[in-house]
């Protein structure tokens, strides 16, 4: 195993010797250092409000992102061969190459392992990243004995880094803390019956073993404690985002009403509903067509794009892409409306998007299309925005009407500071792992 001590963790080596008065907590999280994706970020936020904390972390990753320079970063890979098809997907992705190469090198890569990996689906049906837990079972444990931090945190998607931060923390007595980002059981399950089995086993085991489990909703912690034995370890942190990269831009109102979109249109999650709503509002008001802007910054799936295809008048539509983090930090800051879009389905009433916070920090007014979540639509009315049902076509008009009415008459409300930051959320983990 001395492979996994290679020169990635050399220089932070040399930096712990200097910060050797810091806690130091093993931190385990399967994406970090991934661009655009939002459980990557999750993590990625914290870790410098953690140093400035007095918490030198100990990062603990799958070889999915980069590696980092600035702190001590172990990345181990999957063992089965369908999470080393989701990793090498992952680095393929990260070279920029076309679509056609893509597939072509990760399918020539694979073969080899094709027999296997049809086997493992028959015999194991799980998630891609379910194999991952054996590598940092054992490397988490090399870690403790080296750098002896005072607690381990687990958080992120798969389960399985839950399940190597239980292994770690039983071998070498060390405080756990569970974090999960989404629930790990749901109404709108649609995995097969063993996948649910394995994942309600997975968190009773996670519930009983932590010392403390975070939850990023009321609803999902009070939908858990139904199903597992959490007791009063069971903890709310809303994650907040980081102060916003724009750079010091500024508002600035122009020859349109720009309602903007950021982030993944796909599945139930699409702009359908919007589209409705602002198909009926402009046939009411056919003279506002010059005047009113629908800009989408992110990726679409192809319904998505079928639906923006078949809408009229098609200069209303704007499509920008993917942009760069601080780009689209820039963007929100300059857009007049920023659109939230939920999911319908259930499994929205116990999530809240990241984008969320992220918008918060803009100080621009956010319509929310809300599904079954009063959790979610209880925040944005206390923070001055404006929740309408995602569901009804009727509402979202009504919200688009309120919003281009006080765009044209340049009525916005000034709206209160966003509490919700990632400095806010790294002091209430920080108060859970002292308590």
């Amino acid at each position: 195993m001395q492979w996994i001590f290679s020169s990635p963790i050399c220089p932070a080596d040399r930096q712990v010797e200097q910060v050797a008065e810091k806690e130091r907590w093993l931190i385990i999280s399967y994406f970090s250092n991934v661009d655009g994706m939002a459980c990557a970020s999750h993590i990625d936020d914290r870790l410098p409000f953690f140093q400035k904390m007095g918490v030198d972390p100990i990062l603990l990753t799958s070889p999915c992102g980069l590696s980092r320079r600035d702190i001590i970063h172990v990345r181990v890979p999957s063992l089965a061969p369908s999470g080393i098809r989701f990793e090498l997907r992952h680095r393929l992705r990260r070279r920029g190459m076309g679509r056609f190469w893509y597939t072509c090198i990760g399918t020539a890569l694979m073969l080899p392992l094709l027999p296997f990996y049809l086997l493992e689906k028959l015999i194991v049906d799980l998630d891609s990243q379910w194999s991952w837990f054996p590598l940092p079972s054992l490397c988490g444990q090399i870690l403790c004995k080296r750098y002896r931090p005072s607690c381990i945190y687990s958080t992120g998607g798969p389960v399985s880094g839950h399940i190597a931060a239980a292994i770690i923390a039983r071998r070498v007595g060390i405080p756990w803390i569970a974090e999960f980002q989404d629930p790990l059981v749901h109404d709108d399950w649609q995995r097969s019956n063993r996948a649910l089995k394995f994942s309600l086993w997975a968190e009773r085991f996670i519930c009983s073993r932590a010392r403390a489990v975070i939850f990023l909703t009321r609803e999902a912690m009070t939908r858990a404690m139904k199903r597992a034995p959490l007791g009063n370890k069971g903890k709310v942190v809303y994650p907040g985002a980081s102060q916003d990269g724009s750079g010091g831009v500024e508002y600035t109102r122009g020859p349109y009403c720009r309602f903007a979109h950021y982030g993944t249109f796909s599945g139930s999650r699409n702009p359908r509903v919007f589209l409705e709503a602002l198909g009926l509002f402009l046939s009411e008001n056919p003279d506002l067509a010059d005047t009113i802007r629908f800009d989408m910054y992110g990726s679409l799936d192809q319904s998505s794009i079928n639906l923006l295809r078949g809408f009229t008048p098609q200069e209303t539509i704007r499509y920008h892409g993917r942009l760069p983090r601080n780009a689209a930090s820039r963007a929100m800051k300059q857009s007049d409306v920023l659109l939230l879009v939920q999911n319908t389905d259930d499994f929205s009433a116990e999530t809240i998007p990241s984008k969320f916070y992220e918008y918060l920090l803009t100080g621009r007014p956010i319509l929310g299309l809300v599904y079954k979540n009063p959790e979610l639509a209880s925040l944005l009315v206390e923070q001055g925005h404006v929740p309408v049902d995602a569901s009804d076509v009727a509402e979202v008009k009504k919200g688009i009407d309120l919003h281009y009415r006080k765009w044209a008459e340049n009525s916005f409300p000034e709206l209160p500071r966003s509490p919700y930051t990632v400095t806010a959320a790294v002091r209430e983990v920080l108060s859970i792992a002292a308590g």
